[in-house]
């Protein structure tokens, strides 16, 4: 009996021996990072300004990142299937007439690894964005593209300001 004992005990050793710090993907370790945007005061560009029942939605799908609330800043994520990504724009999201503005992102993928529990994270490089000045029912006057990466090093901070 005692040396079966020992044995479960030498199993017990070995399995957790076995593990290594790869094997666990803790919640602090950082993922594929989301675009960081900040709203400013046009008249003012030190102040922020909150858009007014704001959403914001991809270009093809019907539905919103999130319901229309009143904000200074959002954090939304953008493909890491594709190099682009087209965002409309929306304050006054429960008015009968909305404004909305068209924003595209143009960006390079790249796959960065972590580790075996948490495999890739992609960061986006060369990041720009242009706005449409076409809409009639535009809100934005003007965007600031803050950095031209974004990945794990700043993905606290503001990637793009836009003054409305």
């Amino acid at each position: 009996m005692q040396i079966k004992a020992l044995f479960i005990i030498l199993g017990c050793i070995f399995l957790f021996a076995g593990c290594t710090r790869d094997d666990i993907c803790t919640s602090d370790t950082s993922k594929t990072p989301l675009l960081i945007i900040r709203f400013y005061n046009a008249n003012a560009p030190d102040l922020f300004k909150p858009a007014p029942r704001f959403t914001v939605f991809q270009e093809g799908d019907e539905f919103t990142f999130f319901a229309p609330e009143t904000t200074d800043s959002i954090a939304i994520p953008l493909p890491t299937n594709s190099d682009f990504a087209d965002y409309f724009f929306v304050t006054n999201a429960t008015d009968s007439i909305p404004n909305i503005d068209l924003i595209s992102f143009t960006y390079i993928l790249k796959n960065e690894y972590i580790n075996r529990a948490c495999a890739f994270r992609t960061n986006y490089n060369n990041f720009n964005g242009t706005l449409d000045n076409n809409s009639p029912m535009g809100w934005i006057e003007n965007i600031q593209i803050v950095t031209d990466s974004i990945n794990a090093r700043n993905q606290n901070a503001a990637h793009i300001n836009i003054y409305h």
